[in-house]
């Protein structure tokens, strides 16, 4: 029965939402129809419109032609004029001011803006303004158009506005003859402003359009000197350049629509500027646009009539169509849905009862334990699911309180502890649904761990809640071994720490012990070259001995003899040499002490310098010839004794491969350079080079190209480490012109200035 109940239910939906559609594009039909309807009969009323306004148009052409056709023969009959002739050829003061007075009087009959007289050089000798401001009298107008035509023969005509007057006006010339010479010309120009006036306040707007489609003349002042088209760059630049409109800007006029409506007429609209509530507005207002050409003028005349009437009425006819279909169509709608409404009710109520009818079977069926109760929070009703939990009936504990049933764990009965129970927590927190964790228990023999929730509902008429107990027995068993995984991995984590703690203390003492036999090395390395040396050092011992020898048995014998000053002079001899010899020998000390890298700031010719102090009793006995860059005040972050152990052994080496090569040249160069923010020390020897596969290895420990028993192969990987630990990098290459090249690249010292001190120097 409720299948078939509801079977025809959707059936009366699926029908009903048919019919809402066909109602839906019933009613667009209409509405297009009307929308149509409309434009049939805004089109008829536009014909009616165009008919009326080409009637106005042929009219205001002739009246126009005829008003400037009267003006094109007065400057034939000016030219005519003996007087006019005579001020020409004469020029005579008394004849000019006769004629301008002849022309004020001619132009004050014949209505006319101008009149004058022009000369064979452009130049205006008469005019019929000459007493006024803006006298043409003494103007130049050679560059105009209408009298490059007539000093040639031709009747002129030219439309332009004027550069005295600054009035738009249309120009008529003809040459003024003596014999058959032409001896000037004579202009009248026709002002348009007086038809502008004569056709104002119409129905309609009119424009005037030069051969360039350009506004020379209308009835609205706005649009002078647009432009009802597309001009191109050259085509402005050639009406610029002919100074017809001064310095007009010539711009667009702004049509955002154009439909042609007939052969003979366009529908446009125009973006005009309207004052409404004292503020300007762009709105948009539709023309119909004709057209015909004036061709005494070779201009195009355009009547523009307005269609704002047209459409206003358009509109409202369809406002009114529309909405009497649109309330039609609502009071049917209306009905409609007051019969689907009750409708609706009917099927609601048979849809409570068999939602209350599914809803018991829910209850009785769910895994998951319900308890209803009422407001004073005793239990009303539960399902079996409950009894399944607990293993007993529950029928005597209706009415009872939950407490009998249910008591939470200890750790959230301790946040109760200062409230009667929870149900005057959740009360006085305003909670609508708690959850907490207990147990059930009943007659003191079943205990079943749950999670509870406690949800308020608000029914029509009473306050009551809904209990829902969830099993937790497995999950607690879950949660114990997951527990006891997380102190095993624990005690793993712990175990493994003191193995990785140890494995980092003994790697840390293997680190000392490279440390301290990295720093045995270099100082081997150190020692090494110290032996290379001793004979040299001997030499230079030797010889300061023997002089002192010698000096001071001679003293002795001064002294003997009483030769006090010869004496003080060897004795001061024995000191210097001394000295000397207490130099070398501190300088072998300060380079054979043992010690880490020391960062800071060194001079490199110092460096250089305390290195051929060194290695100089070596290249002496080589015969190698040295040379040292000046002192280019170069300042490098280091440490002095490394650096010169590391140029001491890049200098013996040099020594070295070019001793291997007897027949060679016997030079080695030392050479400062900065690159950005590193000084670079070059080193460059005569020698035979190096190969390309010593290139690959030369910075490797116990690698060496020198002839076998000579060197460990030590020396460089040991510079190679004293430099990086320096933050600087080493080098080497062959020269071009033979012969190898080390390079030792240091970073640049950058003081770094303190506040005080930046303070102080303010100051």
């Amino acid at each position: 029965m409720l299948k078939e109940k509801y079977g025809v239910s959707m059936k009366w939906f699926a029908s009903s939402k048919q019919a809402v559609w066909l109602y839906f594009c019933a009613f667009f039909i209409v509405i297009l129809l009307i929308w149509k309807g409309g434009e049939a009969v805004r089109n008829q009323q536009i014909k009616t419109l165009r008919l009326d306004s080409f009637e106005e148009l042929n009219q205001l052409a002739s009246v126009l032609e005829s008003a400037i056709a009267k003006y094109q023969h007065m400057p034939t009959l000016l030219a005519s004029n003996d007087r006019v002739k005579k001020a020409l050829r004469d020029g005579f003061e008394s004849d000019i001011n006769q004629l301008n007075r002849e022309l004020e009087q001619i132009n004050r009959i014949t209505e006319a803006s101008d009149s004058y007289i022009l000369n064979a050089d452009g130049l205006t000798i008469a005019a019929s303004n000459y007493a006024g401001a803006s006298s043409f009298v003494g103007s130049n107008y050679v560059f105009r158009p209408y009298f490059k035509d007539a000093i040639v023969g031709k009747p002129g005509r030219y439309y332009a506005l004027g550069i005295m007057s600054n009035r738009r006006g249309y120009y008529f010339s003809y040459p003024i003859y003596e014999g058959d010479s032409i001896i000037g010309v004579a202009v009248v120009k026709v002002d348009l402003t007086q038809f502008e006036k004569r056709f104002a306040n119409q129905n309609y707007e009119f424009v005037l359009l030069d051969p360039d489609n350009v506004v020379f003349s209308g009835s609205r002042p706005n649009w002078l000197y647009r432009v009802l088209g597309e001009l191109s760059h050259e085509e402005l630049k050639r009406i610029a350049d002919s100074q017809r409109y001064g310095d007009k800007t010539i711009e667009k006029l702004a049509i955002t629509y154009k439909k042609p409506f007939d052969d003979q007429s366009y529908i446009v609209e125009i973006l005009e500027n309207r004052m409404t509530n004292n503020s300007d507005n762009l709105n948009r207002v539709s023309y119909l646009k004709m057209s015909r050409p004036i061709r005494l003028l070779n201009f195009q005349i355009s009547i523009l009539a307005p269609l704002k009437i047209i459409n206003e009425d358009i509109a409202l006819w369809r406002a009114i169509f529309a909405g009497g279909v649109t309330i039609t169509a609502l009071l049917f709608g209306l009905a409609m849905l007051r019969t689907r409404m009750l409708r609706e009710r009917s099927d609601a109520n048979e849809m409570t009862r068999h939602n209350q009818a599914y809803i018991r079977e829910v209850i009785q069926n769910t895994q998951a334990g319900l308890v209803t109760l009422d407001g004073s929070h005793r239990i009303e009703s539960f399902n079996p699911a409950v009894e399944k939990l607990v293993g007993q009936p529950l029928a005597p504990l209706v009415g009872q309180p939950l407490s009998v049933l249910f008591q939470p764990d200890e750790q959230d009965a301790s946040i109760l502890s200062d409230h009667e129970n929870f149900w005057d927590a959740a009360n006085s927190l305003g909670i609508k649904v708690l959850t907490r964790e207990g147990r059930l228990y009943y007659s003191n023999k079943v205990s079943v761990p749950v999670e509870m929730t406690l949800c308020e509902m608000q029914l029509p008429n009473r306050l009551s809640y809904l209990v829902t107990f969830h099993d937790m027995t497995e999950r607690k068993r879950y949660e114990q071994e997951i527990t006891q995984a997380r102190i095993d991995l624990e005690e793993r984590v712990k175990a493994r720490t003191f193995e990785l703690e140890s494995a980092n203390t003994r790697l840390r003492d293997e680190m000392e012990e490279h440390k301290g036999t990295q720093r045995e090395l270099i100082q081997t390395a150190k020692l090494a070259v110290l032996g290379q040396l001793s004979a040299g050092l001997n030499h230079e011992l030797n010889q300061p001995l023997t002089a002192i020898r010698a000096f001071a048995g001679n003293s002795l014998k001064f002294l003997d003899r009483g030769l006090y000053d010869q004496a003080h002079a060897n004795l001061q001899h024995i000191n210097q040499l001394g000295h000397h010899m207490g130099d070398i020998i501190a300088r072998f000390k300060v380079f054979a002490r043992k010690g880490d890298v020391q960062h800071g700031p060194i001079a490199v010719q110092t460096a250089i310098m305390g290195a051929l102090k060194i290695i100089g009793t070596r290249y002496k006995e080589v015969d190698i010839t040295l040379t040292v860059m000046e002192d280019q005040d170069f300042i490098v972050n280091g440490d002095m004794v490394f650096l010169e152990q590391v140029l001491v052994n890049l200098l013996a080496n040099s020594a070295d491969a070019i001793v291997e090569q007897p027949n060679g040249s016997r030079q080695v160069a030392i050479i400062q350079t900065a690159i950005e923010n590193d000084i670079v020390i070059r080193i460059q020897d005569s020698g035979s080079g190096l190969s390309e596969e010593a290139i690959k290895h030369l910075f490797e420990p116990f690698f060496t190209s020198k002839s076998s028993g000579l060197g460990l192969g030590l020396g460089l990987s040991i510079s190679q480490r004293i430099v990086e630990a320096m933050g600087g990098q080493i080098s080497a290459q062959n020269q071009v012109t033979g012969g190898a090249e080390f390079c030792v690249r240091l970073p640049r010292f950058i003081p770094h200035t303190s506040l005080s001190d930046a303070a102080i120097e303010e100051h």
